[in-house]
């Protein structure tokens, strides 16, 4: 059995969905949907960031590990998610996250770090995407950018 770092799963681990601010403040992320738990910090695979992250499904993504993962290409977000890094401390090196054509999409608490190459950004947001908060992340030293938000996008806040 998952023992996740919170008390109360439905009431205290959901209960950030509803405390976005901003234009981005109807972003519900995977509010209803199930717990994805990445259980290792490798690139891809079962158990990986990515593999929850690429479902079609809504899903609350939370880690059982702390660490770094090191991405070989970008990590592309599918809308009714929310990466979730409360309690562990998660860094996403090499190249950066692509929130593309997407909607409610939360990320909290992540550290990202270092993304190498053309049109390297630490989160890139485009095209049509809306309803996204991200809050509390560290982002530093990629090529490009940090956070691009373009072609289209709105209903985004970026928050503390």
């Amino acid at each position: 059995m998952v023992v996740l770092p919170y008390g109360d799963v439905d009431c205290g681990l959901r209960a950030l969905a509803g405390k976005a601010e901003g234009f981005g403040r109807h972003a519900i992320g995977g509010l209803h949907g199930a717990i994805y738990v990445v259980t290792n910090l490798d690139d891809d695979g079962c158990g990986s960031l990515r593999e929850g992250c690429r479902r079609k499904e809504p899903l609350w993504i939370v880690f059982e590990v702390s660490g770094s993962i090191q991405l070989s290409s970008s990590l592309r977000v599918s809308s009714y998610k929310t990466i979730d890094g409360r309690g562990q401390k998660i860094k996403i090196t090499g190249k950066g996250l692509k929130l593309a054509e997407c909607e409610h999409v939360i990320i909290c608490n992540l550290e990202l770090e270092g993304g190498r190459g053309h049109d390297a950004d630490g989160i890139q947001i485009k095209p049509k995407s809306r309803h996204i908060w991200i809050d509390r992340c560290s982002l530093r030293d990629f090529d490009d950018g940090l956070i691009d938000i373009t072609q289209e996008s709105t209903d985004i806040t970026i928050s503390r």
